[in-house]
């Protein structure tokens, strides 16, 4: 309790004065102590401020095992690609297969011999409306009245090696040019080479209609299903 804010009518000067010593004696049993001092967790910085980001940039794995030179970092405010699109790749190597060195420079790292799982991803940013070229199908609606799921929440369709014709590796590059000239706006994918597996995110409002282009363009074979988060597979093509 920071203040008392003690409400009463116009009268007199003694009548306010009995307030007071009333209201003081409600409030005795009350403890009455300073706040704590305030003290930072972090060591001071000689009045410099904290810095927001890494001064170096993680270094790069390439594909033979080697540490290369980081990337230089872009200049602030400007997007690091001209055509807006956005092609971001993650490796995970397994933990007994890297370390990082003690000699002058820590922060480089060192792979040895090892399996290399790699995951590759691939949106567009440029603003385009998908087009419906059919209305939903009963089945579809059902789902989304028995699910009751928001149309605008995401969804996402699962291509595994046994839909692919000739191989999932020419599929994902097909599926990439697809997505990078806005056929499939609003979509992005993933490509889980682990797990033999693409995936390919999009709203459940054009989850059925982008089903049915994939279907066609990219050849595949056998159903693909369609799964939302803690629902697992929903749907089928």
């Amino acid at each position: 309790m920071e203040e008392v804010v003690l409400h009463y009518a116009a009268g007199s000067a003694d009548r306010l004065s009995a307030l007071l010593e009333t209201t003081e004696k409600l409030l005795e049993p009350f403890p009455c102590r300073p706040p704590p001092l305030f003290t930072r967790w972090f060591p001071p910085t000689a009045g410099r401020p904290l810095p927001i980001r890494p001064a170096k940039p993680p270094p790069v794995i390439s594909a033979s095992g080697q540490t290369l030179a980081p990337p230089p970092r872009p200049a602030a405010g400007r997007p690091s690609r001209e055509d807006g699109d956005s092609v971001s790749m993650s490796e995970t190597p397994s933990p007994a297969s890297l370390f990082r060195t003690s000699g002058p420079d820590p922060d480089r790292v060192l792979v040895l011999d090892s399996p290399v799982r790699r995951s590759w991803s691939v949106s567009s940013q440029r603003a385009a409306a998908l087009r419906r070229s059919q209305p939903p199908s009963k089945q579809f609606d059902h789902m989304i009245s028995v699910h009751q799921l928001n149309l605008r929440q995401r969804a996402k369709w699962t291509i595994s090696q046994n839909h692919c014709e000739p191989s999932m590796e020419q599929v994902w590059r097909s599926l990439t040019r697809l997505i990078r000239s806005c056929r499939l706006p609003s979509c992005n994918a993933n490509i889980q080479r682990d797990r033999g597996q693409i995936w390919v995110f999009c709203d459940v409002l054009h989850s059925e209609q982008v089903g049915r282009f994939l279907k066609e363009e990219l050849k595949l074979t056998g159903k693909i299903r369609l799964s939302v988060h803690r629902l697992g597979n929903v749907f089928s093509l």
